[in-house]
């Protein structure tokens, strides 16, 4: 070990705040990188470089301090060689700050704009560095949150957590309403930007919050509440006109107000709220994380969390897919959620860069820039995400609105383009189909819900729709991407998040052929359960870039990390934690991008695995966690040796069993619903020369199967799998579908494609299929639905004869053709069925494995 780091026993660094403090003396990058206390990468031409002293967390850098004798740190010209002789050093290893100090002069810079950071006066930092202050964690914290490309100044902390004040009014309102949480935020909001537009001056004189709390000394509650009803709320949407088609704007109703008329009997929690804000002062300088952090407190404070909760997504999840899709951002694109909710993966991509993406002049706003969110408004209570949405982007432009007052009417048009209401259909977004609009699409859609089957017939009353939806996938968030993939502009890339259904299914390898032939896999991150408020479904983030040409092939391999852990609880109350795979994830992926057919030979992280594209084809499943070894997640603290739970863990597990048998149940009914008419059916025999050429294959010796080499494929009594590869084959002609089934063993299937070169032994028959209108998938269910009939195991061989004896079922259309479409729905319901039966039974498994601590 490093001569320097045995000396100073870093292996327990002390404490500094919530990071380790390395004081390094003097190690170069290479070394820190070999002992494991920073990220295991290439640094590049940086790695030869020393540094004196780390703050890390997870072996990710926050800062780099470079110490400096007073002699060596008097002048500017000194300083600036000290700042110099650090900063790639810095950004190379990814670190927020970078410190220069001679430990009574200290300089601070943003390593992303190599400037000096500034406080919140706009004035130069000049708080020394000491690592012994316990004072400084908490301004580290403040930089932290505020640095960034384009902002070197710390942000009034006025408003960064509202969660107190967001308790005592969603009390107040609750106590008074019964108010469902998001009831509750809505009339916040409502009121929230009351108060801020007169801090801001939008709102002055009579429809100013200030005047409007005064008249309480000679008005009474009622009076203050109706006036407030009548006189300042239509000023609001005067200012901010609604959007002519969907009717919203950033207030479109509270608890207080019905039909634009005051509800007089809460006119005394109305006292109650406005005076809560009176107190806490002026909202101006608003922290922009304000709204994520509001909507989360009323989350946190719910009784019932299944309304508000579909709607969100958490903030660390949406930076995440946002740094992700950073170098994507450019002037120019469009940027489409089409399941947006309340904004927030159009808005984080935006927020630093306000002032270079819209141009405002006295002629009005222009964008250089477009986000475009859709969501959908069927019925009153889903209106209001779009409201929420524009009330966060109106939160956003808080700083443009406060230096051009004068253009709320050209603002309110802006958020009225950014984000629509689709109110004409139960389909929402689903209704309009779009074709290669948008560079970009950053989207959490829905997942399987109760009556997805209703979308699918409202679907079959379009014939636009129904050439556009053509996939047939299942569910909800299988239109969704569909929709999504179709509404991309070639080269444009998607990152949305998926559940593992789509990764699962058999019903669904349409879609994940259709995701093969239209775009490239970049990369797919599994979040662990229970990421999302509402829900324990396993998701992942799938990371898409679509093809120009649909003809060419994939030749990159894939991204792909495990995530345990977010950065936060992943229960209601979402605490802040230390563990953070997701933050990870996101910096190797930036790796990746930019060097994918190399990557794999510097990747030593244990979580990410780089697969090669082969691994995706439409008949397995993606779902990456299963290609992590029981040791390999065990090693990696993702499952534990022997579980062992409490009743408590063991009632949550089976409500996460019942839930998942219940969405299957949903998507069986689909499946189900499915029903072609049929003329007949036609008892047809294997010995059929018109339908079937049945077939064994030649004798091979255990030694000619050992020398055997080549790339033609094997099979003998395991058709699954090849015994061996031949450069040569028994077989002259494949310009047919073929089965294979096993003559010895458990009588299995396998069915091979047309111009697909095999082999077989005298353990492997062969079924040729003459006829191309009898499916290959139907024949194979048809002979494992009739095989029990026949009695074939290793007592009764099926050899060549007894297999001719068989007959199997095949419907005829009116006209006395093959029905293709009816062996179709057959075969789906089917597979579904076979995959409820092992979801079912891994879960059998499972609960066997468990060991259930009672006292």
């Amino acid at each position: 070990m490093s001569e320097e780091i045995l000396q100073r026993d870093l292996r327990n660094p002390p404490k500094f705040g919530q990071w380790d403090f390395y004081n390094i003396g003097s190690t170069s990058v290479k070394t820190l990188k070999e002992y494991g206390i920073i990220r295991d990468i290439n640094y590049g031409n940086e790695e030869k470089k020393k540094v004196d002293a780390l703050l890390v967390q997870k072996k990710k850098v926050i800062a780099v301090i470079e110490y400096k004798k007073p002699s060596e740190f008097r002048t500017e010209k000194q300083k600036n060689k000290a700042i110099k002789q650090e900063l790639e050093v810095a950004r190379k290893l990814d670190a927020y700050i970078l410190i220069a100090t001679d430990t009574k002069e200290t300089v601070w810079i943003n390593v992303a704009t190599g400037n000096v950071i500034k406080d919140e006066n706009n004035n130069e930092l000049k708080i020394n560095f000491n690592h012994k202050d316990k004072k400084l964690p908490e301004l580290f914290e403040k930089i932290i949150v505020s640095i960034n490309n384009q902002n070197d100044q710390i942000k009034h902390n006025r408003l960064v957590n509202p969660t107190d004040l967001a308790k005592q009014i969603r009390q107040d309102i609750w106590s008074v309403s019964g108010a469902p949480p998001e009831d509750c935020l809505y009339t916040f909001i409502e009121l929230f930007i009351f108060k801020y537009l007169s801090d801001l001056g939008v709102l002055t004189g009579i429809h100013g919050f200030n005047t409007l709390v005064n008249s309480y000394t000679t008005n009474s509650d009622i009076e203050v509440l109706e006036n407030y009803a009548t006189v300042i709320r239509p000023k609001i949407k005067e200012l901010f006109p609604p959007n002519l088609v969907d009717n919203t704007t950033i207030i479109n109703g509270s608890i207080f107000i019905y039909d634009q008329k005051a509800i007089t009997s809460f006119s005394t929690v109305f006292k109650k709220v406005l005076l809560r804000f009176k107190d806490y002062g002026k909202l101006e300088n608003i922290d922009y994380e304000f709204k994520s952090r509001l909507f989360e407190s009323f989350l946190k404070e719910s009784i019932s969390k299944k309304n508000l909760g579909q709607y969100f997504t958490p903030l660390r999840v949406i930076r995440a897919i946002v740094e992700m899709a950073k170098d994507d951002i450019k002037e120019g694109i469009t940027i489409c959620d089409p399941a947006c909710g309340v904004g927030k993966f159009l808005l984080e991509p935006l927020v630093t860069k306000l002032d270079y993406f819209y141009d405002i002049d006295e002629k009005g706003i222009t964008p250089k820039i477009k986000i475009q969110g859709f969501d959908k408004g069927f019925d009153k209570n889903e209106q209001k995400t779009i409201i929420l949405a524009k009330a966060n982007m109106l939160i956003y432009f808080s700083e443009l609105i406060r230096k051009n007052p004068g253009l709320t009417k050209e603002f309110s048009k802006l958020f009225n383009k950014s984000f629509t209401l689709k109110t004409n259909s139960i389909l929402g977004t689903l209704s309009e189909p779009s074709n290669e609009e948008y560079e970009l699409i950053l989207t959490n859609p829905p997942y399987v819900t109760s009556g997805s089957s209703n979308l699918k017939e409202e679907i079959k009353k379009s014939g636009e729709l129904v050439n556009y939806y053509k996939i047939s996938a299942m569910g909800i968030e299988g239109l969704f991407m569909e929709w999504i993939i179709r509404a991309l502009k070639p080269n444009g890339k998607t990152f949305v998040i998926v559940p593992d259904g789509i990764f699962n299914r058999q019903n669904d390898r349409n879609l994940r052929q259709f995701i093969i032939d239209e775009c490239f896999i970049d990369g797919i991150i599994s979040l662990p359960l229970n990421t999302f408020f509402t829900t324990n479904k396993k998701t992942y983030i799938l990371c898409l870039t679509k093809k120009t040409n649909k003809n060419e092939i994939q030749t990159t391999p894939v991204f792909t990390y495990l995530v345990s852990e977010i950065g936060e609880s992943r229960d209601i109350y979402r605490f802040n934690i230390e563990d953070d795979d997701l933050k990870e994830a996101v910096s190797l992926y930036s790796f990746f991008k930019g060097n994918k057919t190399n990557f794999e030979k510097i990747n030593t992280n244990k979580r990410c695995k780089i697969q090669p594209f082969e691994n995706f084809t439409p008949e397995t499943y993606w779902s990456i966690d299963r290609w992590w070894t029981k040791e390999e997640k065990i090693e990696l603290g993702i499952i534990e040796e022997d579980k062992i739970i409490d009743i408590i863990e063991f009632s949550e597990k089976l409500n996460d069993i019942s839930n998942t048998i219940k969405e299957h149940s949903e998507l069986l009914k689909e499946v189900a619903e499915k029903q072609k008419y049929v003329s007949e059916y036609k008892e047809i025999s294997l010995s059929n020369k018109d339908y079937f050429n049945l077939f064994i294959g030649k004798r091979l010796t255990k030694k000619e199967l050992i020398h055997i080499n080549g790339n033609i494929p094997v099979y003998s009594a395991n058709v699954k799998i090849p015994n061996s590869y031949n450069n040569q084959s028994n077989i002259s002609d494949f310009s047919n579908n073929f089965v294979l089934w096993g003559i010895d063993g458990n009588f299995e299937f396998n069915f091979i494609p047309k111009n697909k070169p095999f082999t077989t032994t005298d353990h492997c028959g062969t079924i040729r299929i003459l006829n191309d209108n009898i499916l290959p998938e139907y024949l194979m269910m048809q002979l494992e639905k009739v095989k029990h009939k026949y009695g074939f195991d290793r007592g009764l061989r099926s050899s060549l004869k007894n297999m001719q004896n068989i007959k199997i079922k095949i419907p005829f259309d009116i006209e006395g053709n093959i029905d293709t479409e009816k062996q179709k729905e057959v075969v789906e319901k089917y597979e579904y069925v076979s995959k409820i039966r092992e979801i079912i039974n891994e879960y059998k498994i499972q609960i066997e494995e468990l060991s259930i601590q009672i006292e």
